[in-house]
C-alpha cells in the first residue's frame, strides 16, 4: 500500500472519529441548547459523508461505488445545510425559526438533495481503472443546481457568522469563532474545490478519496478553540480525546481487516466502543455539571455568610449602642447626677440598668457565635486546670441562684481535670450551661459534678427544670435552637447559649450532649473533654 493509500486511510479515521467526538462533547453539555443539536447534525452528517466518500472510491465494484458516489451528492447537499442551520441559530439556546425556514427552505433542500442522488446530477460512469475503481463520470443537467445550492448555503452560513461575530462583545469568545470561522472557510474551500469543481469542471477525480481529510482544518481549529478558550472542562476534553484515539485505533482495524467476517467483528467492536465512549464523555459532563453547581451554590452560600456577618455586626452594634446609652442613664438615676430620686423611681432604674445588661449580654451572645462560626476568634490553647474553672464559675453564679429560691450544690471528684484549652472560652461554656439551668429552674436544685477516668474529663450540670421533649431535643444545640416551652419561662431566650457551648467544646475536640426523661422532669448536661 502507497503512502497515498496510508494518508487516505488516516485521513479517514482521524476525521470521522473527530468529528463524531466532538459533535456528541458539545451537545452533552447542554441537550437542550438548538446549537448544540444543530452542531451534533452537522457532524454526524459531516463523518458519514466522509466514510461514504471514502468507500465510494475504495470499492472495486463500480456500480455499488457510483451508487455510493450519488449518496455522497446527496449528502453533501444536507452538509451545507446543517451548516447553514447551525451559523444560523449561532449561539442561541432556543430560537423561532421563520416560516419561510421551515415551509420553504427545508422542502426545497430536501428536494435538491433527492435530485442530487439522481441520474440528474451523476448521469453515469465514464471511465473505470484496470483495478475496478471509477476515475471519471459523465455529470447530468442538474449538476449547476447541485453547486449553486451547496455553495449558496455555505456562503450564506459564512455571512451569517461573520455578521453574529461583529455584534459578539466577548473578546475571548471571538477569538474562538475567528477560528471555528476559519477552520470551517477551509474545509467548505477544500470541499468545494477538490470534490467539486475539479470534477464537475475538469474532471478531475484525483482527489475525490481525500474528502474526509478536508475537514480536518474545522476539527483541530474547532478543539483547539475549545481547549485554548477554555469553553469545556479540561477533564471532559481529555476523555473526549481518549474516546477520539480509541475509535482512530479501532476503526484502521476495520480498514484492514481482510475477510467480511472480520470486518463486521471489529466493526461492532468499534460501534460498541464509540457507544460506550460517548455514553462516558455524558457521565463525565454529568459529573462536571454537578461539581460546578456545587461550586456556585458554595459561592453563593459565602456570598450569604458574609452579607449575614456583616448585617450582624451592623445591627449588633446599633443595639449595643442603644443598651449601653441608656445604661449609663439608669446609672446616672441611681447615682443622683439628675437629682434625689423617689424609691419607685430607684427600683424602676435598677430593673432599667438590668434590663440593658441583659441585653448587652444578648448582644455579646449573638456577636460571639457568629465569630466563633467563621473562625475569627483565636483560641489560646495551652494547659489549664478545668476543674478550677468550674469551682470558680460555679461560685459566681451561686448569687444569681440562690436570688430565684435555688440551690447549687457540686459533687467534684478527686482526680487530675488538665486540659488543653483556653481558660476564657471554656469558662464560657461552663457559664452558660449553668445560667441555662437556673434560668429554666423554677425551684429546687442544679447539681454540678465533675469526675474523670480513661483520659476523659465529664462534667455534667443537672436541674430540676422543664425537661427537654423528644421535639426539643432535635433543635438543642443548634443555631437559635429553642425548646417550646422556653419563651414562656424565659423571655429573653435567644436559642444562641447552647449553640455557642457546642462551638466552644467542639473546637476543643470534646462532646457536648443533653438528657432528659421528658417535660417537667428536669435535665442534665454533659461535657466531655480529653485529659492530658
Amino acid at each position: 500500500m502507497n503512502v497515498i493509500e496510508n494518508l487516505d486511510i488516516l485521513s479517514v479515521a482521524v476525521a470521522v472519529a473527530g468529528t463524531f467526538v466532538l459533535g456528541f462533547t458539545i451537545f452533552f453539555t447542554d441537550r437542550k441548547s438548538i446549537t448544540n443539536k444543530s452542531f451534533l447534525l452537522f457532524s454526524l452528517i459531516t463523518g458519514v459523508w466522509g466514510l461514504v466518500n471514502f468507500f465510494g472510491y475504495r470499492l472495486t465494484d463500480s456500480n455499488v461505488a457510483f451508487l455510493l458516489l450519488r449518496l455522497v451528492m446527496f449528502l453533501a447537499i444536507l452538509q451545507a445545510f446543517s451548516i447553514f442551520q447551525l451559523f444560523y441559530v449561532f449561539p442561541n439556546a432556543t430560537i423561532i425559526f421563520p416560516k419561510v425556514f421551515k415551509y420553504f427552505l427545508i422542502p426545497f433542500v430536501l428536494l435538491t438533495a433527492a435530485i442530487s442522488a439522481s441520474p440528474l446530477v451523476l448521469s453515469k460512469i465514464k471511465e473505470v481503472s484496470a483495478a475496478g475503481n471509477i476515475t471519471k463520470i459523465t455529470n447530468g443537467p442538474a449538476i449547476p443546481l447541485f453547486g449553486m445550492v451547496s455553495i449558496a448555503l455555505v456562503f450564506s452560513a459564512l455571512f451569517i457568522f461573520i455578521r453574529n461575530l461583529h455584534r459578539a462583545k466577548n473578546k475571548q469568545l471571538i477569538r474562538a469563532y475567528i477560528k471555528i470561522l476559519i477552520g470551517t472557510a477551509l474545509m467548505f474551500g477544500m470541499i468545494i474545490t477538490f470534490n467539486f469543481i475539479l470534477p464537475a469542471v475538469f474532471e478531475n477525480s484525483k482527489y475525490l478519496p481525500f474528502g474526509a481529510l478536508f475537514t480536518f482544518p474545522f476539527v483541530i481549529l474547532t478543539t483547539y478553540a475549545i481547549l485554548y478558550n477554555r469553553l469545556f472542562n479540561i477533564k471532559v476534553f481529555s476523555t473526549s480525546i481518549l474516546v477520539f484515539l480509541l475509535s482512530i485505533v479501532l476503526f484502521l482495524e476495520i480498514i484492514f481487516a481482510d475477510s467480511l467476517v472480520l470486518i463486521i467483528f471489529r466493526s461492532s467492536i468499534f460501534l460498541l466502543v464509540l457507544i460506550f465512549g460517548i455514553n462516558l464523555i455524558r457521565s463525565v459532563l454529568r459529573e462536571v455539571e454537578q461539581k460546578e453547581k456545587l461550586a456556585k451554590l458554595n459561592m453563593e452560600l459565602q456570598l450569604s455568610i458574609k452579607q449575614r456577618e456583616s448585617l450582624v455586626h451592623l445591627v449588633t452594634h446599633k443595639v449595643k449602642g442603644s443598651f449601653t446609652r441608656t445604661k449609663f442613664l439608669f446609672a446616672g438615676i441611681l447615682d443622683g447626677t439628675f437629682g434625689p430620686i423617689t424609691p419607685e423611681i430607684k427600683k424602676r432604674a435598677e430593673q432599667g440598668l438590668e434590663f440593658d445588661n441583659n441585653g448587652i449580654q444578648t448582644v455579646d451572645l449573638v456577636l460571639n457565635v457568629a465569630n466563633l462560626q467563621n473562625g475569627i476568634i483565636k483560641y489560646d490553647m495551652k494547659v489549664v486546670d478545668f476543674k478550677d474553672i468550674v469551682i470558680k464559675t460555679v461560685e459566681e453564679k451561686k448569687i444569681g441562684a440562690e436570688a430565684k429560691g435555688l440551690k447549687i450544690e457540686t459533687d467534684i471528684k478527686d482526680g487530675i481535670y488538665n486540659t488543653n484549652g483556653d481558660i476564657f472560652w471554656l469558662k464560657e461554656a461552663v457559664n452558660n450551661l449553668i445560667e441555662n439551668s437556673i434560668k429554666y429552674t423554677k425551684e429546687g436544685t442544679i447539681l454540678v459534678k465533675l469526675e474523670d477516668g480513661n483520659g476523659k474529663i465529664k462534667l455534667s450540670v443537672k436541674d430540676s427544670g422543664i425537661g427537654i421533649t423528644e421535639e426539643d431535643k432535635q433543635n438543642l444545640f443548634t443555631e437559635g435552637g429553642r425548646g417550646k416551652d422556653s419563651v414562656r419561662i424565659n423571655v429573653d431566650s435567644t436559642g444562641y447559649g447552647l449553640y455557642t457551648v457546642k462551638l466552644i467544646i467542639e473546637a476543643h475536640k470534646g462532646t457536648v450532649s443533653a438528657e432528659s426523661e421528658g417535660a417537667g422532669k428536669g435535665s442534665t448536661f454533659h461535657i466531655e473533654l480529653s485529659a492530658v
